[in-house]
């Protein structure tokens, strides 16, 4: 992980204001899961008790940087988790995410130029399936687009930076480049599963045309091709595949809220396979009472569990968090996920998620939180189909030291 960009405004003279903040995180839980292996019953063996109680310990700490020049975030934690029952299955996890926002810097040399740089990891033997919380993703992460996969440790990072260069009166140069992978260590249920799983690389770069219409409202056309790399974790058998797209982007920012929409065209190759892609984005300022963050989305992204490639992708979350007073809130999600793979739409992956939550603030350094969360996951395939039905619910109490 990078951390030397928060210091890169001291190349700087300009900066004559900077504020840094650093925000320790510690949470206390305890949870019922139904179905702590993320397997139907059929698949397991006689016997195996499937749920269980779970506590858990996590730590954190959150790093805040804001000044003329750069606006950082670099936050980072780790859990214990130990089981009631399966033991055998006590872990720790870790997760890091840092961005740096480098407009002020990159502007003192082109008026108007922007630059983000943005990364994000990821160990956990319990891989998430969506994307939560309602800020907008910094990083786009092609592994967060609804495929469930069973116990297994796996890592994930992606790394991404996004530039802007103005040329004339509005006009200027967009263009991206991420770097994504995902591995997968031990997997933690028997092999008569079926849990295959796929090591993936992702590549993408992307260039073309910006306009900024107004000072709230921008326009892009851009070209955007990934070459994708996969290996099955459990033999020799490679993948290799690559997706072209054009797309038009158009970004509304106001003061209350942001909207994102995006239409165009998706091939893949090797497969000769092309269809219409688009997005919708939406999400509102985080000093409103009601935070919402709508996302809608058609593309291309792979397949890492039980068969590798491309598949197209559709998913639809809403995430509304309402706080009825400075203490007391309430929060839900849904969150819906449909990948068909290419060619021939053989094997889909359906995922429907849903959670609703309350938390209160004890003090202002303390917060009680209750929830439940529902999870429905359907792989239909050739031979072995089957679902997945889990039913979580967990009390946590957070600190946080602002």
């Amino acid at each position: 992980m990078w951390v030397l960009v928060v210091g890169s405004d001291l190349l700087s003279p300009m900066l004559t204001r900077a504020d840094t903040k650093v925000i320790p995180t510690a949470v206390l839980s305890e949870r019922y899961d139904t179905n702590v292996f993320y397997a139907p019953p059929e698949l397991l063996p006689q016997g195996q008790r499937r749920s269980d109680f779970v506590s858990t310990l996590a730590g954190g700490v959150q790093l805040l940087h804001k000044s003329r020049t750069v606006e950082a975030s670099l936050s980072g934690g780790a859990d214990a988790n130990a089981y009631a029952y399966n033991t055998g299955l006590n872990y720790f996890s870790t997760t890091a995410d840092a961005y740096a926002r480098l407009d002020g810097w990159v502007g003192q040399f082109a008026e108007g130029a922007k630059l983000l740089v943005a990364e994000r990891f990821r160990y956990t033997p319990e891989q998430p399936s969506f994307f939560n919380g309602t800020k907008a993703q910094v990083v786009d992460d092609p592994f967060l687009r609804g495929i469930q996969g069973f116990r297994a440790n796996t890592f994930s990072n992606t790394a991404a930076v996004n530039g802007e260069y103005p040329i004339f009166r509005g006009l200027g140069l967009q263009g991206s480049y991420s770097f994504s992978t995902y591995r997968v260590g031990s997997i933690l249920v028997l092999s008569s599963t079926g849990a295959t799983f796929f090591d993936t690389n992702v590549h993408s770069w992307s260039i073309g045309p910006s306009y900024r219409i107004s000072p709230i409202d921008h326009l892009s056309l851009s070209y955007q091709q990934s070459l994708v790399t996969q290996t099955i974790t459990t033999g020799t058998q490679n993948i290799e595949y690559n997706t072209q797209e054009v797309w038009a982007n158009y970004t509304r920012v106001m003061h209350d809220w942001t909207a994102t929409v995006r239409g165009g065209a998706t091939l893949i190759e090797p497969a000769s396979k092309a269809f219409p892609s688009a997005a919708l984005s939406v999400t509102t300022n985080p000093e409103r009472s009601t935070l919402v963050r709508l996302d809608l989305s058609r593309q291309a992204a792979p397949s890492f569990f039980i068969v590798g490639g491309a598949t197209i992708s559709n998913v639809g979350q809403l995430v509304v968090t309402h706080y009825l007073s400075k203490r007391f809130s309430l929060r839900g999600s849904v969150s819906y996920g449909y990948n068909e793979t290419v060619p021939g739409k053989t094997v889909k992956f359906e995922n429907f998620n849903a959670l609703a939550g309350i938390n209160y603030s004890l003090t202002r350094a303390m917060a009680l939180d209750l929830s439940y969360g529902y999870n429905n996951f359907k792989l239909t395939q050739p031979g072995l189909p089957f679902e997945v039905q889990r039913d979580v619910i967990m009390l946590s109490l957070t600190s946080q030291w602002k």
